[in-house]
């Protein structure tokens, strides 16, 4: 359970006697001591207590310690917002230590330490944890390619790291796993060769649809074995090597490494990850393989229930808790593969999925408090992360997700009237007014904000330097919403005047325009440059609506509806899934345009919930194909339907 900088959660767990009548407690740690978009950065400690009858019967210092040396420690990190990939080389199965008994692993001394401050762990539920067994659809023989073409991400190659940004010099690394999973070549065949795997033969699992949790199997290794696990979310069909699973994908390393000695062994991951279609290759040795599957992290607490005459809709809105499920642990999370981070604005959306699906925001709480409880960023004193819990050392942040955070904050207290946690997030909220600030113009609007301006995946994003009108927008909305929350009439006021500056100088007469750049003369000139998703956050955050601007609204909800951009409005450049898309289902939801959004939603994401049972970053897979803030179709889908049906 995920914290800020010099927090821990206190977890309590009931132990039951195994057949002698022992209470054992192993508990496996990895401190991996360099910065990541998915954790602190801060020095790794164990605490524990063991109560019987509420009176102290063990402490930590009572438990004692190994070291696993059958991890590889110098090895790549898995991407470069996440820590580093497993590699095992196993001379024992770790079974005897786990039970307590005597085992082969080498003794550490402990000492006392400081720890972190500790708070409750907010009555947040334990993840479920249940087996998907993945099922064989293909075999085959593999090889090596030397020949093969690698991709090495921006963790191994630096390219786009800061000079904080910690990892193993190559020349220092034990095995380039990357270099080795990424030259595996696999044809399929028709032998048929059970669980059975020799040298140079792979079985390819289907977990039926995109899963999220630790690969968990047992392997019986008849001779020395290397074993690779090759994953993803997605599996193409590439001739003559049947199944294609492409580990780099989402330029990270999609791979986990056993080195087996003869013996059986019941394996599991130590860190979470994300697929669909999962190949366990032998190179050499000979092994059998039993109960492949992946045991799953999810959030628990999902006991909504729905049911329709319209197949396709059903087949989105499962996708959709299930991306919900997968991106709700403990903190909101982006993707549960990739990163697993706690990124604003895409919690705005998954927030509100919780809420929906769950009936509580426990997690989004935790979330939230993190935020509270981090400490300023070096660099942009006032400003917030840009995702958290984790530790950046680039020096960047989105201006833009500062401004959700308030936007969802009002959001939160809404749902929840928790207006004392609100309150004490007050000071948080107007640190980064007083940040922004600093970047108004003569208009009292944002004009030339600094480091990653973040609107949309599109188009949109290249339009942001100079005054960029859906940045004005969203800050014309956060201003409103602390407005309400801390009842602040300046606020308030500004906020209204800002709306009125935004519609006389972006709207052109026809659209709202993107972009505004000073001339030789420093005059603002408006631009041509105009996207689609300019349009949905000028109507989502109440710049814009259908009664002064009837003529765009009916444009939208008519020549919008799923477009051919190269044939209606070329000029005006597409929307994608993150955010213009869900900001558009979102507004029409809220203006009873139910057919529009249940139409639209089965023509956009009814291909993804069929191809991975999840929802993605973009309408692509170029990125995540499971990206929490999708959860938020099940919401929008369920309620149009009801309207339409009640």
């Amino acid at each position: 359970m995920r914290s800020a900088h010099r927090y821990s959660h206190v977890r309590t767990y009931k132990l039951l006697p195994d057949e002698r009548g022992r209470v054992c407690a192993a508990v496996i740690v990895c401190g991996a001591q360099i910065n990541s978009f998915d954790r602190v950065n801060e020095p790794p400690f164990f605490a524990a207590e063991l109560l019987s009858s509420d009176k102290i019967i063990a402490r930590s210092s009572d438990f004692k310690a190994y070291r696993l040396t059958d991890r590889l420690q110098k090895v790549q990190r898995y991407s470069f917002q996440r820590t580093f990939t497993e590699s095992y080389k196993l001379t024992e199965d770790r079974e005897a230590l786990l039970k307590g008994n005597e085992c082969g692993f080498p003794a550490v001394c402990t000492e006392q330490t400081e720890g972190n401050t500790l708070l409750s762990d907010g009555g947040l539920s334990e993840p479920d944890y249940h087996f998907v067994c993945g099922v064989p659809v293909e075999s085959g023989k593999a090889f090596t390619d030397p020949e093969r073409k690698v991709i090495y991400d921006r963790s191994l190659t630096g390219i786009g790291c800061a000079p904080a940004f910690l990892r193993f010099p190559m020349e220092e690394l034990e095995e380039v796993l990357v270099d080795e999973a990424g030259k595996i070549v696999c044809h399929p065949d028709d032998q048929k060769t059970g669980s059975k795997l020799t040298d140079g033969r792979y079985i390819t699992y289907d977990l039926g649809k995109n899963t999220s949790g630790f690969f968990r199997f047992s392997v019986t290794v008849h001779r020395k074995t290397t074993l690779y696990l090759l994953f993803d979310e997605i599996a193409t069909l590439k001739d003559g090597e049947g199944l294609f699973i492409d580990i780099t994908r989402l330029q990270c390393c999609n791979a986990v490494k056993y080195s087996l000695e003869k013996g059986k062994y019941d394996l599991i991951t130590f860190a979470p990850y994300t697929a669909r279609f999962v190949r366990a290759v032998v190179l050499n040795g000979e092994s059998e393989i039993e109960n492949f599957g992946m045991t799953t992290l999810e959030n628990p607490d999902d006991s909504f229930s729905f049911s329709c005459d319209d197949p396709d809709l059903t087949k989105v809105i499962d996708a959709a808790r299930a991306t919900f499920r997968q991106n709700a642990v403990d903190v909101l999370t982006d993707c549960p593969s990739r990163e697993r981070a706690g990124w604003l604005c895409d919690s705005y959306f998954t927030s509100r999925a919780e809420k929906f699906l769950t009936g509580t925001n426990r997690v989004e709480k935790n979330f939230l408090q993190a935020y509270l409880l981090a400490p300023d960023l070096s660099f942009a004193k006032g400003m917030l992360p840009m995702c958290y819990p984790s530790d950046h050392t680039d020096g960047v942040y989105i201006p833009n997700w500062a401004m959700w955070y308030i936007v969802e904050l009002k959001d939160y207290l809404d749902r929840t009237n928790d207006n004392d946690f609100v309150g004490q997030c007050k000071e948080k909220v107007y640190d980064i007014i007083r940040f922004l600030d600093r970047y108004l113009n003569e208009y009292r609007l944002l004009e030339n904000l600094e480091s990653w301006i973040f609107v949309e995946w599109s188009k949109a994003n290249e339009f942001v330097n100079g005054l960029n009108f859906p940045s004005n927008m969203m800050y014309s909305l956060a201003l409103a919403c602390a407005g309400c929350m801390y009842d602040d009439k300046d606020l308030l006021a500004r906020s209204d005047k800002m709306i009125h500056a935004i519609r006389k100088l972006s709207y052109n007469g026809e659209f709202f325009v993107d972009q505004a750049i000073r001339d030789d003369q420093n005059k603002l000139i408006l631009t041509n440059n105009t996207t689609e998703t300019c349009q949905y956050y000028a109507f989502w955050t109440g710049v814009a609506d259908k009664a002064h601007y009837p003529d765009l609204y009916k444009k939208l909800l008519v020549e919008f509806s799923n477009r051919d951009p190269q044939k209606v409005y070329p000029d005006i450049y597409p929307s994608n899934a993150f955010i213009g898309r869900l900001l558009r289902m979102d507004y029409f939801l809220r203006e009873k345009e139910y057919e529009t959004v249940l139409q639209e939603a089965k023509t956009y994401y009814l291909p993804m919930a069929e191809r991975t049972g999840t929802l993605w970053e973009n309408l692509t897979t170029v990125a995540s194909c499971n990206h929490g803030f999708s959860g938020y179709l099940a919401y929008l889908l369920v309620q149009a339907y009801s309207a339409l049906h009640s």
